[in-house]
């Protein structure tokens, strides 16, 4: 669909241009109608915004992935956390020889999710800039 509009787009302003082109070789000046002028100025206006729109663009599309990676580590360690958690209570109720080991290891995963949390915050800070997501 857009590049239907562009063409037929394109079509019109080659059109103007080419009857623009034959005034000023007859020196005759040329009378815009209303929707002419409305047309150049919408033109103009996104010419000139084309590129913020673009970095705007960039940018939350960039967000929205550190967003997304950031939350699917998480919902991963907060998944394994539980499962380790599930077992290590099962170890103690069961009386398994190698519970305090597991419960070691149990410790240690929580210890990295925080970490995880610390040097997320860190990272963002420094990659994110000042509106990095968190």
């Amino acid at each position: 669909m857009f590049t239907e509009t562009y063409k037929r787009s394109a079509g019109l302003v080659a059109q103007i241009s080419s009857s623009i082109h034959s005034l000023v070789l007859t020196g005759r000046q040329y009378e815009a109608s209303p929707w002419e002028k409305r047309m150049m100025a919408t033109a103009m206006g996104l010419a000139l915004t084309n590129g913020a729109m673009a970095q705007g663009g960039t940018a939350a599309a960039l967000e929205g992935v550190q967003e997304t990676i950031i939350t699917i580590v998480q919902v991963i360690f907060s998944i394994i956390l539980v499962i380790g958690l599930i077992r290590v209570v099962m170890k103690f109720v069961n009386g398994a020889p190698d519970a305090l080991s597991s419960l070691g290891w149990l410790v240690g995963g929580v210890i990295l999710w925080f970490g995880f949390q610390f040097f997320k915050d860190d990272l963002v800070g420094t990659v994110g800039g000042e509106g990095g997501v968190r």
